[in-house]
């Protein structure tokens, strides 16, 4: 069977910890790219395909999810399919930039950590028992890359529209708790999809693949199933017609 080459995306201020369960338990080629170094996301996107194979599926949360959509944009001939992953494509509110202005000045003031224990309660369900990572994870980042990120998030534009001509397998998940991307928003995205499939994951935040790593895994599992079986149907197909 073919197996297709995955890219993962991660959120601001998380790195491949956040898809640790995925990593493990997916068969087949995966990387996760670095969202850090640029403040654009065009300029993420620009990086990622840089370094992409010919063809491969997207795996975004919540900034990778736009970052996804963005790829698929600039070279819809080489992604084969995607999953977004608790995120929003549209253009940020005025709520949202004035709370990503806010952060910004505080960042630069010296107040980093702050703002991660600000955002903490508002990415999982249980800060608990996966707080610690998630501070490990912005640590790793570090204010000079959340500044990075959060200018991109900032001049962001509205990528909704690639739903509409988008044609490959999409998953749109999301955790049932998602405080910053509700479900709703999630439903009314997965039904602009030609392909779209709606996985609502219970009992989780903002980070559905650490809050619920089984029940995120098996969608991607099943997902790539079915993108890997009609890889391999058309490639038989196309070998038996030029045979």
């Amino acid at each position: 069977m073919v197996t297709t080459p995955v890219i993962f995306l991660p959120g601001s201020l998380c790195d491949e910890r956040v898809f640790a369960d995925q990593l493990r338990e997916i068969d087949q080629p995966c990387e996760v790219a670095d969202l850090t170094l640029d403040d654009s996301i065009a300029a993420m996107a620009i990086r990622v395909l840089r370094a992409a194979p010919p063809r491969f599926a997207l795996v975004g949360l919540s900034m990778g999810g736009i970052v996804a959509a963005e790829i698929a944009h600039l070279a819809p001939e080489r992604v084969l399919a995607m999953a977004l992953l608790d995120t929003n494509l549209g253009a940020p509110d005025d709520l949202q930039l004035r709370t990503r202005r806010r952060w910004a000045s505080d960042v630069r003031s010296g107040h980093f950590t702050q703002v991660v224990e600000e955002l903490l309660p508002n990415l999982t369900i249980s800060p608990e028992a996966h707080g610690p990572l998630v501070v490990e994870m912005a640590t790793a980042v570090g204010p000079a890359g959340f500044l990075r990120q959060n200018e991109a998030l900032l001049n962001r534009r509205d990528q909704q529209s690639i739903a509409s001509r988008f044609i490959g397998p999409t998953l749109i998940a999301c955790g049932s708790h998602d405080r910053l991307c509700p479900p709703q928003a999630h439903s009314d995205l997965a039904a602009r999809f030609a392909q779209g499939h709606l996985l609502v994951v219970e009992q989780a935040g903002h980070l559905s693949s650490i809050d619920q790593p089984e029940v995120l895994t098996g969608g991607l599992t099943d997902w790539l199933d079915d993108l890997n079986r009609n890889q391999t149907k058309r490639r038989t197909t196309h070998e038996s017609a030029n045979a």
